[in-house]
């Protein structure tokens, strides 16, 4: 258990469905995001018990790097995955432990590996055989020793992953097939220490099966590692990939199931005398923090056009670009969408939610069913704790920024603010 961390979930609805939350929508003067902790608590809570000791959980800053949450996340989890210098500062700024901080990701400049190696951080996932002297290189010119680890693209494809980042060409980590490359340039680089393995075959997948598998291919992919080249592990880093249902009619992810599969596995693997004992890492972030979020944005007109009726937002894909569809999605789906102001049955008239951009992409639901939606009802987007505010462009048209609050563990709310920048080298 992570120093911080309570032994026990408490019980309580989302804020969202509690008495107090009409008087919050009365005070709210423009779109916002409103964050529960009380949730994320209780899925942390619940896959340390279902994983064990033998796993880290890590956080994946990119999932939403508000400063506040982080600080938050620092208490609760093991560590933290970063893809910029611009998050490695907010995580070691929240309080993260800069050994327990893998940095994952192509193109990363000198600036980015000085500060890693600067700082010391746990690992720099390598994503190619370049970057392993570039590495080295910089951790040279400082006289200091950069952790890396081997990052592999592997053969097989999982085609259950809403995302697919690994079986493929990919500008993401070393091909399965040549990862001997790798170990034939590691003993010239005297600046690099290997650390460990590290495997992101893709995200938000709900199939349970599938993801057992993947976490099964990673572990032959390291005994193939130790077996051919001496490679010794000492942390196996298997990324994440646990999905959320972010649309209508998907299926939640079975954690038990996927959590027993993957304990079992790795144990069997610890056993192995022909190995070295390592460290399992996952690192998650739209599952701890997606479905502790939603997006909510008022309804400023309501037109209709050659039949079709249109409900205007005062925000839309400049604040959340996922719910638009436009963040990755092959095809289109509407979020979990609900008239926060009204609690009737949804009526049988279809409604189209757009924002207030001049582009026509920016749809926010399609033909969605609403409890009789008026101008100045508060319509919301659930599932919206993750990959909405700064992956959105939100400068576009330059509209006011939407607020953020969030709901503490204890129940107490409040407001919470971003830098203007990301922060950069440092």
């Amino acid at each position: 258990m992570t120093a911080g961390s309570p032994e026990t979930v408490r019980n309580s609805v989302p804020f969202w469905e509690g008495d107090g939350f009409a008087d919050f929508l009365a005070s709210a003067d423009r779109p916002f995001f409103l964050y529960d902790l009380r949730l994320v608590e209780r899925r942390i809570l619940r896959l340390r018990k279902r994983l064990g000791p033998d796993f880290r959980l890590y956080y994946a800053v990119k999932a939403n790097p508000n400063p506040e949450m982080l600080k938050w996340l620092a208490r609760w989890t093991d560590g933290a995955d970063v893809s910029s210098a611009g998050e490695l500062r907010l995580a070691l700024d929240a309080g993260f432990d800069a050994a327990s901080v893998s940095f994952a990701g192509p193109g990363k400049t000198d600036a980015e590996i000085r500060s890693s190696v600067r700082h010391r951080i746990g690992s720099i996932s390598i994503e190619s055989v370049n970057e392993l002297r570039h590495a080295d290189r910089v951790a040279g010119e400082s006289g200091e020793t950069a952790n890396v680890s081997l990052r592999i693209n592997p053969v097989r494809l999982v085609k259950e992953f809403a995302i697919k980042m690994g079986g493929k060409s990919s500008q993401f980590g070393i091909d399965e097939e040549r990862i001997g490359e790798f170990f034939e340039a590691l003993p010239a680089c005297a600046h690099c220490r290997f650390t460990g393995i590290h495997v992101y075959s893709g995200t938000q997948c709900l199939d349970a099966g599938a993801l057992a598998d993947n976490f099964k291919n990673t572990l032959e992919l390291v005994r193939t590692a130790a077996r051919d080249f001496g490679a010794a592990a000492g942390i196996v880093n298997f990324g994440g990939g646990f999905g959320v249902p972010t649309h209508e009619n998907q299926t939640e992810l079975d954690e038990e199931s996927v959590c027993r599969s993957m304990r079992g596995a790795f144990a069997d693997f610890l056993k192995d005398a022909a190995r070295p004992a390592a460290a399992g890492i996952l690192e998650l972030g739209r599952y701890f923090v997606a479905e502790a979020g939603i997006y909510a944005a008022r309804i400023a007109d309501i037109k209709v056009s050659r039949g079709r009726t249109y409900c205007v937002l005062e925000g839309g894909m400049n604040h959340h670009l996922a719910a638009s569809g436009n963040f990755g999605q092959v095809i289109r789906k509407n979020y979990v969408i609900r008239n926060l102001s009204r609690t009737g049955p949804a009526s049988p008239d279809e409604v189209t939610l757009v924002g207030p951009l001049c582009t026509s992409i920016d749809v926010m639901g399609d033909r969605v069913r609403l409890a009789g939606p008026e101008v100045g009802d508060w319509i919301g987007f659930f599932n919206s704790g993750a990959y909405a505010f700064s992956a959105s462009p939100l400068l576009f048209l330059s509209h006011d920024l939407p607020r953020e609050w969030m709901v503490e563990p204890d129940g107490g709310l409040r407001e919470i603010r971003r830098a203007a920048d990301g922060g950069g080298a440092w």
